[in-house]
C-alpha cells in the first residue's frame, strides 16, 4: 500500500491516567470512537472497502475541533490511539494529537492552561520521531482498500472522508523515500478539491464555526452536543437546529470548494469579496468570501442558496470584487476573475419544506 507523509503536520503526546476525560471535556470529538487497546480484534464494517463505513465502530484516528465558549473554531485537528506504536510512545490512556504546525505552540499552551488538578501531560514530539501518512482512493487501481488493511499499516479512514482516504501515525524512517512525500501545493489541491478547510489559515481561530466549516459532515461532532459536553457546544446545538429549516439551510454560509477563472485568478487571495453582481450594492449581492486560492482551486466561504445557484451547468458565476469599477465590462481584467463553486457529495441535503 502506498504512504504518503503529509507536509507540516505537528504532533503533542497527551498523556496520564486522565488523559482522555480531559480531551472528552475540551474537544467536539472526544475519544468515544477511538481505540485504546491494540491487542483487540479488528471491529470494522463487516463489508471492508473504501465504499463502507460506520461511523460508531472503533477507530485508530477521529477527527475534531477545540472551540471557544461562543462556538468558533480556535483549532482542528485528529485524535490518535490503539496502535501498538501509539501504545508505546503514550502508553494505553495516552492520545497523540496532530495538528497544523502553525498551531501547535499555541494549542500546546491552551490545553496546559486547561489541565488544572487532572493527571495530565502535554509534551511535543520530536520531529523526525513520527510521521503522519496517508494513502488515497486514487492511489490504489480498483479505487479500494479495506479497513483491515488500513489497521494492518497503523492507519484508519480519514475520519472527514473515509471514503477517499486513510490516515494515520507511522515511523517517520518508514517514509524516507522521495516518492513517499506528499508536497505541499499536491495535498493542498487534494484539499481544495474535496472541499476541506485546514489550520489557522483557513479556519481561522475565533471567527467560523463547525456547521459553516462543515466539521458536523465529517464526523468531527459525532457526540451530541449539550451544555456539559464541550465548550461551546450549546451554540452547535442552537446552529444545527437552525439548519434544520429548509430556509436556514439555504441562508446559512459554509466552505465550499471552487475553480478560479479569468485572467486575475493567479492574484486570487484570501479575504477577497465574491458577488453575484458586478458594480451592484453590497447586502443581498455579497454572495461570500473567498478564504483560499492556489492555481485556479480554492475555498469560499459562502451562502448556502448562492452556492447552490452559481454551481448549477449553465449559472452565471460568482465574480470577484478585486478589480471592479462600476459594472463588470470596467473592471481592470488584469486582476479581476470568476469563481464556480461545487456541491460536494457528502454535504447534507437540502431540508424539505
Amino acid at each position: 500500500m502506498l504512504l504518503h507523509k503529509l507536509p507540516r503536520r505537528a504532533l503533542l503526546a497527551i498523556t496520564g491516567t486522565d488523559a482522555r476525560l480531559f480531551l472528552d471535556a475540551l474537544i467536539t470529538c472526544g475519544t468515544t470512537y477511538l481505540r485504546k487497546d491494540p491487542t483487540l480484534a479488528y471491529t470494522g464494517t463487516a463489508t471492508t472497502s473504501m465504499g463502507d463505513f460506520d461511523a460508531t465502530t472503533l477507530k485508530h484516528c477521529v477527527y475534531g475541533v477545540l472551540l471557544t465558549e461562543t462556538g468558533r473554531v480556535m483549532y482542528d485537528l485528529f485524535l490518535h490511539a490503539g496502535t501498538p506504536l501509539i501504545e508505546r510512545q503514550v502508553g494505553r490512556d495516552g492520545v497523540l494529537l496532530e495538528c497544523s504546525q502553525r498551531a501547535v505552540e499555541h494549542l500546546s499552551i491552551v490545553l496546559r492552561r486547561s489541565i488544572q488538578h487532572a493527571d495530565v501531560q502535554v509534551n511535543s514530539v520530536p520531529n523526525g520521531t513520527f510521521a503522519v501518512a496517508a494513502t488515497f482512493a486514487e492511489d490504489h487501481a480498483d479505487m479500494h482498500v479495506d479497513d483491515e488493511t488500513l489497521a494492518n499499516a497503523g492507519l484508519s479512514r480519514d475520519p472527514r472522508l473515509p471514503l477517499a482516504a486513510g490516515r494515520g501515525i507511522v515511523p517517520a524512517h518508514h517514509l524516507d523515500s522521495a516518492e513517499s512525500f506528499l508536497d505541499s501545493t499536491g495535498y493542498r489541491a487534494w484539499r481544495y478539491a474535496q472541499g476541506l478547510p485546514c489550520g489557522p489559515l483557513e479556519m481561522r481561530p475565533g471567527v467560523i464555526t463547525p456547521v459553516a466549516s462543515n466539521v458536523a459532515n465529517h464526523y468531527g461532532c459525532l457526540r451530541k452536543p449539550t451544555k456539559y459536553s464541550y465548550p461551546g457546544a450549546e451554540a452547535v446545538a442552537d446552529e444545527i437546529a437552525r439548519e434544520s429549516t429548509r430556509e436556514g439551510f439555504l441562508n446559512s454560509k459554509r466552505i465550499v470548494p471552487v475553480r478560479i477563472n479569468g485572467l486575475g485568478a493567479n492574484g486570487a487571495m484570501g479575504g477577497d469579496d465574491l458577488v453575484i453582481e458586478r458594480g451592484a450594492g453590497a447586502g443581498a449581492n455579497l454572495a461570500g468570501r473567498l478564504i483560499a486560492a492556489d492555481e485556479g482551486r480554492g475555498l469560499a466561504l459562502m451562502r448556502v442558496r448562492d452556492a447552490i445557484r452559481a454551481s448549477a451547468h449553465g449559472s452565471t458565476p460568482l465574480h470577484s470584487v478585486v478589480g471592479a469599477k462600476v459594472r463588470w465590462s470596467d473592471a481592470d481584467a488584469s486582476v479581476a476573475y470568476e469563481v464556480v463553486p461545487s456541491i460536494p457529495s457528502w454535504w447534507p441535503e437540502v431540508p424539505k419544506e
